[in-house]
């Protein structure tokens, strides 16, 4: 585009009165170093949700995956590892991928929890890094409590602060 290009916006000539065509400044199109006439530009095609969106996917996909099974809730993930994951062959046979919500941070820092992260198909997120679409994208959920509290005090945050009216009756959020 001729307005993003370094150089004056000076008239080179004047309009009239040289027997030549009329021109505007240096940044034309038929100039070297001149603009490119609809050119592509960089763009983010970005956008932001919308909270009450947010809140309405999170507790219909948490209340769709509870009334399905795929959504379990434990005391706490912090004493999880690969040998304890491996006892559990039998119950998470058939499923190909497993998301693990945590509200611990710390957990994720110590050589326990970190391990899991390492296997094919099986994820884990805090309640900060948790998107609906991750809920959506795995087979099994897994949330310790404290991560079902962190949610819920999420949700109901967002809608005192956004106005945002319950749409989803009977959610666990």
């Amino acid at each position: 585009m001729r307005s993003e290009l370094p150089g004056s916006s000076r008239k080179l000539r004047p309009q009239k009165g040289l027997g030549m065509a009329r021109i505007k400044d240096k940044r034309a199109p038929q100039f070297k170093m001149g603009g490119v006439p609809l050119g592509q530009r960089p763009r983010d095609y970005g956008y932001d949700i919308d909270p009450s969106d947010l809140v309405t996917g999170f507790s219909a996909i948490c209340t769709t995956k509870l009334a399905q099974g795929t959504l379990i809730i434990v005391d706490t993930l912090k004493g999880v590892s690969v040998p304890q994951m491996s006892d559990y062959k039998d119950t998470l046979s058939g499923v190909d991928s497993v998301l693990f919500v945590t509200g611990y941070n710390p957990g994720l820092t110590s050589g326990q929890n970190t391990e899991i992260c390492f296997h094919p198909g099986i994820d884990l997120l805090t309640t900060e890094m948790v998107h609906p679409l991750a809920l959506v994208k795995h087979n099994l959920v897994v949330m310790d409590y404290a991560a079902v509290r962190q949610l819920e005090q999420w949700v109901l945050d967002l809608k005192g602060e956004h106005g945002i009216e319950e749409r989803v009756e009977n959610s666990p959020l």
